[in-house]
């Protein structure tokens, strides 16, 4: 083989190679922009994409932080300034799920302090007021645990770190909104969840 044909074939060699690396950056960027557009439109359905944060009044009410300290669950303590609780002293948290069981309230605190959202409901037969809560809770796994309560003085109540959401109806644009407006804001919250 000639010398040309050496080094036309190795230029030929060249631009296949250089052909294949711009076919696989031109693949490898279709497929960050096919996950990026999958992304925003997940991101465009998840629950709280339907609620206009803005037009819903927020109803809630804010109460003094009570502080962290961190105790048993049967240690005593100065009383709470809320029902339920939102911020003081407390123990070690539970799991973000849903209970239908009654959990105690120093152990749910400290799920708010990580800046969680505790949903809570008065009566053990609500079905309506349980099944919404279910649905919702599936639905932000990580930051939301949802009890069964029954010291509660309204049919649902919805905490975060002081801050109390009192609902006498099944109202899921006021849970919704609550959620996006206060979770992951709380002394030790994890945002990004």
């Amino acid at each position: 083989m000639s010398r040309k044909n050496r080094l036309q074939r190795k230029e030929k060699q060249q631009k296949q190679s250089q052909n294949q690396r711009m076919i696989l950056i031109g693949g490898v960027a279709a497929l960050v922009l096919f996950i990026g557009v999958i992304a925003w439109v997940v991101r465009q359905q998840s629950p709280l994409s339907d609620v206009d944060v803005d037009s819903i009044a927020d109803e809630s009410v804010v109460y003094a932080n009570l502080g962290q300290e961190h105790i048993g669950v049967d240690d005593a303590h100065a009383p709470y300034n809320s029902n339920p609780p939102t911020s003081g002293p407390h123990a070690g948290g539970v799991r973000t799920d849903f209970y239908t069981q009654q959990l105690a309230d120093e152990n749910l605190i400290h799920n708010l302090e990580h800046g969680h959202i505790w949903l809570s409901y008065r009566d053990s037969d609500d079905s309506e007021a349980i099944d919404l809560l279910q649905s919702i809770q599936s639905q932000f796994l990580s930051s939301v645990v949802v009890t069964y309560r029954p010291e509660n003085d309204t049919r649902i109540a919805v905490a975060a770190w002081n801050r109390l959401l009192a609902l006498e109806e099944v109202d899921e644009d006021q849970i919704l909104a609550f959620i996006s407006r206060y979770r992951d804001k709380a002394p030790e919250s994890v945002p990004g969840r």
